[in-house]
């Protein structure tokens, strides 16, 4: 079977469990026996192992295999969890995090063995790791069922009318057995598998056991499907005998409730007709049927490629939108100027919907800084407390994309700059463990975030300094500066306050590279700080970059778009308040002189 076409999927949601066993990890660190953390962190572990061996990375399906051992004795309070085993398993996501990357750019997998053999060391008696060998496999499709005694699954009245319904358009109901391999440890992983060959065929619309049984293995070593298709047996029999680990594949065809349904109808009526009544209860049956399907797909994954076409598309309607509005307007069309007002209602509508779309919680880049700052301040040897805030704020997804690495720059910074250690913050009356926040909140059309510590702030006087010493700036220019001035010197390209250059900061590139990838975003940052009592620094973002709302102004022959970001007000000049100053015209708007250009 062909995988590379699941590789895309089998990334986006690797990179999911990942940072789920991440965030729970620093949970279990601060809760060492929370069993419902270690079922989380189990369940991420064994879906992230099942997927892997699916595609044939048995390296990455070795190293949660062990991990599982290691989470198995946990749970069940044989091992008791401690400072050396948290340690190990971070490191183990840190490896299937650079597995996983190395499997999505075809790049050779790193030896894994020393840390295998670790978690063997905590778990003695734990299992090796599992074979993703497929099995040997056989088939068996029945003949056509004669009739509903000769299939061995329930029905009841609704999946009847259902598939009477599909048969009515020359659809065929199927009730397709699968059975796995009783060595088979990646049940779920293969559920998945078949019912993705399944839906290329035709549509499922009953599972035994339902669904979520199926995805948390609650069954035993086969599963049942009910689907309605016109495609070739044959085809969907070779498609399922290439999932490994799938030894039979029963298929029947359905009895046909369409020609029974239209018997019953023609029979003799022996009593008033109660078709009627018949139809008005069957068609919200159906309906909440589909309502319910509908309800249990939650979401569907798309390309950002694909949103952002999507997107043209709609900005070459709204263009067009408006020609034909000044069409109707210049030939006294009535009619056309009345329909290009209810499509201008409409596209914006539309419009409103695909930005809607394209905008995702900005916990997506939040999430990974918890894990970072636990391992920076083990590393500088503090207490740090990071505070998330409003991680619900949602970004469009290309500022999502860019925002991280800058958010991350300005993050360590604080960490190794500003927050004092412990006996530090002490001696200065302080708690012993530092806070950082991290806020995100809506400011009208933009989004703001704000990374605060209570560290020992910045003195301007030693940025003007050190500013001399490196040559960004004179003396003379120095002695001009004030706090305020001096304190932006941090975002200078190549300054650094930094004695020793160390992994987390000090190579003097990190605060400029923040200011060029924010401004490259139409964004701003500013930095407040008290010296003693910590930094903030705020950063301003669009909410998107895909569309931005602009003010037309004619100038003499020539239209201009005004971003509206970029104006502060509009106001009527009569001619009677322009003044002349200097040659030049002028108006007195609040005191202040404006001139006219």
């Amino acid at each position: 079977m062909d995988v590379n076409q699941y590789m895309g999927m089998f990334m986006e949601e690797s990179r999911e469990h990942l940072q789920a066993l991440n965030k729970s990890l620093l949970d279990l660190e601060s809760d060492t026996g929370n069993i419902s953390i270690l079922d989380e962190i189990f369940r991420s572990a064994h879906t992230l192992k099942g997927m892997s061996a699916t595609m044939g990375f048995t390296v990455i399906a070795e190293l949660t295999h062990e991990m599982e051992n290691v989470l198995d004795l946990l749970r069940k309070e044989t091992l008791k969890c401690d400072e050396n085993i948290i340690d190990v398993l971070f490191r183990c996501v840190d490896t299937l995090e650079r597995l996983v990357e190395s499997a999505g750019n075809g790049e050779e997998s790193e030896d894994v063995s020393a840390l295998v053999q670790e978690l063997k060391k905590i778990s003695p008696q734990g299992g090796g790791a599992p074979s993703v060998k497929p099995a040997a496999a056989q088939v068996k499709v029945s003949e056509p069922a004669a009739g509903a005694g000769n299939i061995s699954i329930e029905l009841n009245d609704i999946d009847k009318d259902i598939i009477a319904a599909a048969q009515m358009q020359e659809l065929s109901g199927l009730h397709i057995k699968i059975a796995l391999d009783e060595k088979c440890i990646l049940k779920a992983a293969r559920v998945y598998m078949v019912m993705t060959s399944l839906e290329d065929f035709g549509e499922i619309i009953k599972t035994v056991p339902p669904a979520e049984d199926l995805e948390k293995e609650r069954f035993g070593l086969s599963f049942d499907v009910v689907l309605l298709s016109g495609k070739d047996i044959e085809e969907m029999k070779k498609r399922l005998l290439d999932i490994s680990e799938v030894v039979r594949v029963d298929i029947n065809k359905l009895p046909d409730f369409a020609a029974a349904a239209l018997t019953e109808k023609t029979a003799p009526q022996t009593s008033p007709p109660t078709a009627g009544v018949a139809v008005k209860h069957d068609a919200p049956a159906a309906k909440k049927t589909e309502d319910h399907k509908v309800k249990s797909v939650q979401s569907v994954r798309v390309d950002i490629d694909k949103l952002d076409t999507l997107l043209n598309i709609v900005g070459e309607i709204v263009i067009n939108k408006t020609r034909l509005a000044q069409i109707g307007i210049m030939h006294r069309l009535p009619d056309l100027v009345e329909t290009i007002e209810q499509m201008d209602r409409v596209t914006t509508e539309l419009q409103t919907i695909v930005m809607k779309i394209r905008m995702v919680p900005i916990s997506q880049v939040f999430n990974r800084f918890p894990r970072m700052v636990r391992d920076i301040s083990r590393e500088l040897n503090k207490e740090i407390n990071l505070i998330i805030e409003g991680e619900e704020t949602e970004l469009d997804r290309t500022v999502i994309d860019e925002i991280g690495d800058p958010l991350m720059h300005i993050l360590r910074n604080s960490l190794d700059h500003g927050i004092e250690s412990a006996d530090d913050r002490r001696a200065a009356g302080k708690k012993p463990t530092g806070n950082v926040k991290l806020i995100a909140s809506h400011e009208g059309n933009n989004v703001v975030i704000d990374i605060e510590d209570d560290g020992k702030g910045i003195d301007p006087a030693f940025i003007k300094r050190k500013a001399v010493e490196k040559g960004v700036i004179t003396q003379q220019e120095s002695d001009k500066m004030d706090d305020n001035e001096a304190i932006k010197i941090i975002f200078a390209p190549g300054f650094s306050t930094a004695a020793v250059v160390t992994d987390i900061s000090g190579r003097g590139v990190g605060m400029d590279v923040v200011r060029t990838k924010i401004e490259a975003l139409g964004g701003t940052v500013d930095v407040e700080t008290k010296l003693g009592a910590g930094s903030k620094f705020k950063i301003r973002l669009p909410l998107t970059l895909a569309i931005i709302q602009a003010l037309l102004i004619k100038v003499a022959d020539e239209t201009y778009a005004i971003p509206l970001g970029s104006i502060d007000s509009t106001i009527n000049i009569l001619p009677g308040n322009i003044s002349t100053v200097q040659n030049k015209e002028v108006f007195l708007l609040r005191g202040q002189i404006i001139p006219i250009i």
